[in-house]
C-alpha cells in the first residue's frame, strides 16, 4: 500500500492527532504535511493530500467530502487559541484584521459581532501579527498558537468558543478530518482512531514538547489539552455543528450581508 498523503494544521491543537504519523510505526502509513487550514483547504481541493484536518466550514462549502467519523478538534466552553482582540469597545467598531490563515474562526466572528453583538465592521485579511493588525484596524482575529500566545494587556478581548457557548448553550467544532468522496474511508476511520489513541496514551509528553515549542508555560499547555480540547465527538458536539451551520447559512442568504460567507478568500 502505498504511503496516505495527511495534511494538518501546525498548531497545538493538532499534535494529540498527529504525532503518531511521526513514530517509525506511523511513518510507514503516512506522511504529514503541515499548513494553516486556509492552505490545507486548498491542499484538499487539489487533491494533493489524501485527507486534512480541515476547518469545519469547508464541510458546509463542499457537500462533497467526508469527514472521518468521530473525531474532531472542538471546545466545550472558551478555546484559548481563537480570540479577538479590539481596541475599541465592540460597539465602536468598525473595522476587523482576520488572521490570514483562518476559515472556520473568521466565519464565526462574523456571526457573533452581527448576531450577538449587533456590529457590522469591515473585514481584511492580514498575516497573524496583532500589533501589525491593529496598526490596520479596529480589531484584530488570532487563532492557533498566535491566538494563544498573544497578549490581550490594555485590550478589549472575546474568547469565540466561550461567546459561542454562552450565545447558543452549546459546544463548538473547530475542524475535522475530512476526505474527498473517493477516500478509502475505512483505513483512514482506523488509522485516525489509532493516532489518537496513541496521542491520549502520550499526552504528557505531547505537552511537554509543544511546551518547549511554543514557550508557553506547561501548565497552560496542559490545560489547554487536557481541559479545553475535545476531540472525541458526541451528540452535544454533533448539535453544535449543526448551529454552526444553519447560521453560516442564514449569514450567507441574507441580501447584502457584507461577510460572503461563501467565498474562500473571505472565510
Amino acid at each position: 500500500m502505498e504511503r496516505l498523503i495527511i495534511g494538518s494544521v501546525p498548531y497545538m491543537n493538532g499534535a494529540p492527532l498527529t504525532r503518531w504519523f511521526e513514530t517509525e510505526s506511523g511513518r510507514r502509513v503516512a506522511e504529514v504535511r503541515y499548513a494553516a487550514p486556509s492552505m490545507l483547504a486548498r491542499w484538499l481541493e487539489a487533491g494533493e493530500v489524501d485527507v486534512a484536518l480541515v476547518s469545519s466550514v469547508e464541510l458546509f462549502r463542499r457537500p462533497n467530502t467526508q469527514f472521518v467519523p468521530g473525531l474532531a478538534i472542538a471546545s466545550r466552553r472558551e478555546a484559548l487559541s481563537v480570540r479577538l482582540f479590539s481596541k475599541t469597545p465592540l460597539k465602536a467598531m468598525r473595522s476587523v484584521a482576520l488572521d490570514e490563515s483562518s476559515l472556520t474562526s473568521a466565519a464565526l466572528v462574523r456571526i457573533l459581532l452581527t448576531r450577538v453583538y449587533g456590529v457590522q465592521p469591515r473585514y481584511q485579511n492580514h498575516p497573524p501579527d496583532l500589533h501589525a493588525m491593529l496598526q490596520r484596524a479596529d480589531a484584530a482575529l488570532l487563532i492557533g498558537d498566535a491566538g494563544m500566545s498573544a497578549s490581550g494587556e490594555g485590550l478589549y478581548e472575546i474568547d469565540l468558543g466561550k461567546a459561542w457557548q454562552k450565545w447558543t448553550g452549546l459546544p463548538f467544532v473547530w475542524a475535522l478530518w475530512l476526505a474527498n468522496a473517493d477516500a478509502p474511508m475505512p483505513l483512514l476511520t482506523d488509522l485516525m482512531q489509532t493516532a489518537l489513541a496513541w496521542g491520549e496514551a502520550h499526552l504528557d509528553a505531547i505537552i511537554e514538547s509543544e511546551a518547549r515549542r511554543t514557550g508557553l508555560p506547561q501548565s497552560l499547555c496542559a490545560r489547554y489539552l487536557r481541559e479545553v480540547m475535545t476531540y472525541r465527538i458526541d451528540e452535544s458536539l454533533l448539535q453544535g455543528l449543526e448551529r454552526f451551520h444553519a447560521e453560516w447559512q442564514a449569514m450567507r442568504n441574507e441580501r447584502g450581508n457584507p461577510a460572503h460567507l461563501g467565498d474562500r478568500e473571505m472565510t
